[in-house]
């Protein structure tokens, strides 16, 4: 098991996205797709990542910080406005840091 992070914990909070495409997509279709949440996403002043998920019940899951809470179901609404995409919104705080 990794260290613990030494120090005080840390208070910020880190959106997850859990993505299930709900209809089959082009290729252009999901760049857009991903340009969109990405503009939003700044425009609320945080960061995002995207991962690609292999043989799980969910197509992608997107890690997003340095947004607020409202600013998280913001843009969980704009992802489900998409129509393609329906996304979970989990978000969670880091509790320990292997070093």
């Amino acid at each position: 098991m990794g260290d613990f992070k030494k120090g005080p914990p840390k208070d910020d909070v880190t959106y997850f996205y859990i993505i299930e495409r709900e209809s089959v997509q082009s290729d252009s279709q999901v760049e857009k797709g991903k340009s969109d949440i990405t503009k939003l996403v700044k425009k609320e002043g945080g960061k995002c990542r995207l991962y690609k998920t292999s043989g799980a019940a969910f197509d992608f899951i997107s890690s997003v910080t340095g947004i607020s809470a409202a600013a998280a179901i913001r843009i969980a609404d704009e992802i489900g406005k998409q129509g393609a995409v329906r996304a979970t919104l989990v978000p969670g705080i880091e509790v320990f840091h292997r070093g």
